[in-house]
């Protein structure tokens, strides 16, 4: 009984004090790299992806299964070749990203996910003027907010 009750008091405290790390690691390693890939896309840049995508697929890795599609797109964008391949594998992990955050209820205050009608794709950004990584320089105000994305949803 004693043992039971050690196990699930120190399951408990494990939970509850690495939440908070966590939350902090998802915005820092994960939602800064794919912000950005997104800016990078909106100033039609190749060069910062693969680098930004690398540092996203490590850890996304390191959120286990959740992780794996957020990880397998980031993979996809660091290996593109030219601007068309890394807005294709973008849309890839805009989609894993916000079913991540969604699932997971990561709080990442201050973020949005925006519509392209354009493109027919979603895609996080911070607060403020819309950016289109789709479309970049052409158009990269195409498009509106659909949501919040925070723990306060």
């Amino acid at each position: 009984m004693v043992k039971h009750y050690f196990a699930a008091a120190l399951v408990a405290f494990t939970l509850s004090a690495a939440t908070p790390a966590r939350a902090a690691d998802f915005v820092a390693e994960v939602v800064g790299p794919y912000l950005a890939i997104q800016t990078a896309l909106v100033n039609d840049e190749l060069g910062p992806v693969s680098d930004a995508a690398k540092t996203l697929q490590k850890s996304a890795s390191a959120l286990g299964a959740d992780g794996k599609a957020l990880a397998a797109a980031a993979s996809k964008a660091a290996g593109a070749r030219n601007i068309e391949a890394a807005r294709a594998a973008f849309a890839d992990l805009s989609a894993a990203l916000i079913a991540y955050a969604e699932k997971t209820k990561q709080p990442v205050d201050g973020k949005i996910v925006a519509f392209c009608p354009m493109a027919n794709k979603s895609w996080v950004q911070t607060e403020g003027a819309i950016a289109n990584p789709y479309y970049g320089k052409s158009m990269s105000t195409c498009g509106n907010k659909t949501k919040s994305l925070s723990a306060t949803q």
